[in-house]
């Protein structure tokens, strides 16, 4: 019988170490990939079935029943762009908590018609009105407004910038170079000037713990062609929420600050049937409130939109771009017939 030569013995030696090298690399990476996913799953779970909002902890008690008129709670929060859509649905929603309301917009009769209804659903809270027009964005009338809040003693405690979007210019898909000076600038009012000039003069007099929830969009993840200007603003949106929150942990201040991530919400200015991709603007508001103390810097509020995002942030970026640059496209083609149409009709 011959005897197996020292050269075999060592190749089998080597493949089967390579060979187990080879099993123990894959199953490790398949391990990690596998608790990745299943950290996504609980995550998920747990932000949308097993949180519980922490919003009650920004409400106050009323020291005596003269500090908050009506109410017996003595905390405020300012919702900015509240006349109408996602504004209103976050007064209403703060008002069921227990929240008094300052009601922000241009237009004192659309507003006066908010706080007449949020009287009449929810009789023991206090309203006021905060009217100005984001753009041009005036620094010194938000300072001088803040100032009287600060002169009245209100405790404010929440604040909303609902405020923003990019119906401002008509029509909205344009290139960049097609828009005016002036237009840029009252995207940029709308979208950054104004809310962050409002918060800066706010937080110094606002009752911790504070919450802000910034209104943010799906375009700040995934921009499209044609909307250059405000997709931009609204990942500074995303971006400055992050910033902001982090900046104030790291002085100690007990504020929470909470990008919102906005997919299809019907409203007055987006109107359209409720669905699989598309909530109410009460649905909207109420899933944001719910997803308060999560401990994220930016959230999608509702699970399909979180669901959708998730989805289409996983597409190949060449997938990804045809498809933004083909729904743009359609978007602004239909935004053209309905122009066409609104002008025939004049």
């Amino acid at each position: 019988m011959t005897s197996p030569s020292p050269n075999s013995n060592f190749n089998s030696y080597f493949g089967a170490h390579r060979t187990s090298t080879l099993t123990t690399v894959l199953t490790a990476f398949g391990t990690l990939i596998a608790t990745y996913y299943a950290y996504k799953i609980f995550s998920f779970l747990y932000l949308f079935i097993f949180h519980r909002s922490t919003i009650s902890r920004y409400l106050q008690p009323a020291i005596t029943p003269a500090a908050s008129s009506t109410s017996k709670h003595r905390s405020w929060a300012l919702i900015t762009g509240a006349s109408d859509g996602i504004g209103r649905a976050f007064a209403h929603e703060l008002a069921f908590e227990g929240f008094n309301i300052i009601l922000h917009g241009r237009s004192p009769t659309k507003l006066a018609a908010v706080e007449t209804a949020l009287k009449a659903q929810y009789p023991h809270i206090s309203t006021r009105l905060f009217v100005l027009d984001a753009y041009p964005c005036s620094a010194p009338a938000i300072d001088e407004y803040v100032r009287d809040l600060a002169k009245d003693g209100l405790c404010i405690s929440v604040l909303v910038n609902n405020i923003g979007g990019g119906s401002l210019v008509s029509p909205t898909f344009r290139p960049l170079t097609h828009l005016a000076v002036a237009e840029v600038q009252k995207l940029f009012d709308l979208n950054v000037g104004f809310p962050t000039l409002l918060t800066r003069a706010l937080l110094p007099i606002m009752q911790e713990p504070t919450l802000v929830l910034n209104l943010g969009s799906f375009v700040s993840h995934i921009p499209g062609p044609w909307l250059t200007v405000y997709a931009g603003s609204k990942a500074f949106n995303m971006s400055w929420s992050r910033s902001l929150g982090l900046e104030l942990r790291a002085e100690g201040k007990d504020v929470e600050v909470m990008g919102l991530v906005v997919g299809e919400v019907q409203s007055a200015g987006h109107p359209g049937p409720v669905g699989p991709v598309m909530c109410s603007s009460r649905t909207l508001a109420r899933s944001a409130l719910d997803k308060v103390g999560c401990g994220r810097h930016t959230v999608a509020p509702w699970w399909r939109h979180a669901v959708i995002l998730a989805l289409v942030m996983r597409l190949p970026d060449a997938l990804l771009n045809w498809s933004m640059m083909r729904t743009t496209r359609g978007l602004m083609e239909e935004e053209k017939r309905m122009l066409e149409v609104d002008k025939r009709n004049l």
